[in-house]
């Protein structure tokens, strides 16, 4: 084994210890977490809110994120990746300014504010204000990671496809979504689990009802660590959840490439 290999291995080796050792440390002191912090009513609304708020922004953020991603990977032009960047933006700020910035915008004496206050509801300390903040933050995930694995689908595919008459939505939705399937599930992932667990966007714009990030904050606040863990293991059982997920989205995927026949090969197949 060369010094060179021996070195990776080693720097390597520091970071997976780093990354896997406060997991573990959690699992070794699983007997010592009080229960009835785990069951209490706090705990069980505040996390069932994280999860309602989580699917929701998420949701939203697919529905307008995909289009985004599309029109961002078909096009190299100056203003497109303009776009791209004004993206990403919520990635370079953080959380908690990101909050301040929403606020600003939609807060209580904002204009946007006060309209949704004379239509009779609330778009800051409320459920709406959870999912704004929740999309600010997260919308970066599912546009770039789709974007990213948009661009890496062959042209040809859906060139095949609009010569057998598919239109291009038929072809959006039947070729290039499902030819970038993984990393559009990796940044759907990585989004809703980021979305369950956004503290600092959230406690600007909506302290109350609490999520279980700052249900935890307080829990820590009042008791420390031992009024914490027990909801940090639920919020790790989600986060591997979804991990899992996207790992049996791959696996489905990879079982599935040998057997699918390529737009290509269905247009050579009429002749």
């Amino acid at each position: 084994m060369s010094l060179f290999t021996i070195l990776i291995l080693g720097l390597a080796s520091i970071l997976v210890i780093y990354t896997i050792l406060p997991i573990l440390g959690i699992l070794l002191r699983i007997d010592t977490l009080d229960v009835r912090t785990l069951l209490s009513s706090q705990t069980t609304s505040a996390m069932l809110l994280s999860l309602e708020t989580a699917t929701a922004s998420t949701a939203i953020c697919i529905v307008f994120g995909l289009p985004l991603a599309y029109l961002i990977a078909g096009s190299n032009s100056k203003a497109v990746q303009l776009l791209r960047v004004a993206t990403a933006t919520p990635l370079a700020i953080p959380p908690l300014i990101s909050g301040a910035l929403l606020l600003n915008i939609y807060g209580q004496n904002s204009p946007i504010g006060l309209m949704a206050q004379h239509a009779g509801f609330r778009l800051t300390q409320s459920t709406i204000g959870i999912v704004l903040a929740q999309i600010y933050v997260i919308s970066p995930f599912v546009v770039l990671t789709a974007s990213a694995g948009i661009e890496k689908v062959d042209i040809n595919y859906e060139y095949a496809s609009r010569i057998l008459g598919r239109g291009s939505a038929i072809t959006f939705l039947t070729v290039t979504i499902p030819l970038a399937t993984n990393e559009i599930v990796a940044g759907i992932s990585l989004a809703w689990i980021r979305a369950i667990g956004e503290f600092g966007a959230n406690v600007m714009v909506a302290y109350n009802p609490k999520t279980i990030s700052i249900q935890l904050w307080e829990y820590n606040a009042l008791g420390g660590l031992k009024l914490v863990m027990p909801g940090v293991l639920i919020v790790l059982v989600f986060s591997f959840a979804s991990l899992a997920f996207w790992l049996w989205v791959m696996n489905l995927r990879g079982r599935r490439k040998t057997s699918l026949v390529s737009p290509v090969e269905q247009y050579h197949d009429q002749d």
